[in-house]
Formats: structure tokens, sequence, C-alpha cells
């Protein structure tokens, strides 16, 4: 299917696998792209990464978002991740103080025992501080694995602003 105005080529690279063609929306996310792959070679969606050139590709956004030229082929390299439970090393950057905090956790810690362990570090309350890591605010009942943590990992610690 030739591209038109609202309507993607994809094509996926991945070591060991042939290369796969997919045809997308702009205004489908990255992980219906993981889903149609899934499909193909049986990887979990969540086990995959899709990368356009360096830059991992999150699979909440829209196509939209990469600003792709719908007249041109989309191609993406798949890294298969395959999640491990081993001990990550992590850093707590105090917002505020500029102090950084060595710690550890795994892919598995719920968000509740890395505020635990972030509420020893700094021996205050979190009710009124707000943790970030790679990019997004940490949210009980989540794992570390949903906020796609790797091997090093910087968690912000920032003060609630109330207002505008």
């Amino acid at each position: 299917m030739a591209p038109n105005g609202s309507c993607y080529s994809v094509n996926v690279h991945s070591s060991g696998q042939e290369l796969m063609r997919f045809t997308a929306q702009k205004d489908d996310r990255v992980k219906k792209i993981n889903e149609q792959i899934s499909s193909k070679i049986k990887v979990p969606a969540e086990n995959q990464m899709l990368l356009l050139g360096s830059k991992a590709l999150d699979p909440e956004k829209k196509l939209s978002h990469y600003w792709f030229d719908p007249s041109t082929t989309m191609h993406l390299t798949l890294k298969v991740v395959k999640p491990s439970d081993e001990e990550l090393e992590a850093f707590l950057m105090e917002a505020d103080e500029g102090k950084k905090h060595p710690f550890s956790i795994r892919r598995s810690s719920s968000v509740a025992q890395v505020k635990e362990i972030i509420k020893g570090i700094t021996s205050g309350l979190l009710k009124d501080q707000t943790v970030y890591c790679n990019g997004k605010r940490l949210e009980d009942g989540k794992t570390m694995s949903d906020y796609l943590i790797l091997n090093i990992n910087i968690f912000f610690l920032c003060k609630k602003c109330i207002g505008g």
C-alpha cells in the first residue's frame, strides 16, 4: 500500500529476522506497531524497543509526534529487550539542593518501595515532593519496569508548586 497524507509505510529491521513491513496511520500509537511485530515474531510488546536512529520511540506516543513525512518510508530498528530483575544503579538528584545520592533498585520494585528508599535517603516527607524518572512522574501502583528503566537511572526529587 503506497503512503498517502495520513498513512505511513513502516519498515522494521531486526538482527536475525527478515525485514518486516507495515502500514500505519499517523494517529496510530507506536505500541500498535509493537503489537503487529509481536504477532509476527512472538516477542511480547513490552520486550520490544523501536529505535529511529539512536532514539527510542515511546510506545504511548503517536507516530505523528515524531514528525515523519508520510511520503517517505519510516525505517525503524527493533531491539529485543530481555528484562531481568538484577539490581540496578540509580541516583537521586535533589532539584533544590543539587545533591546526588546513589541507591539501588530492581525492575520489579514498586513505586512505593522506591519512595520509601528515597524517604530514607532524604529524611523527609514525600507528600510535599514529586519524584520523576525518565521524564515521568512516579505513580503509586506501578513498578519500575513501567518506566523503562535501564542500567543507570536518575530520579529527580522536586518540591510541589502550588499556584501558577
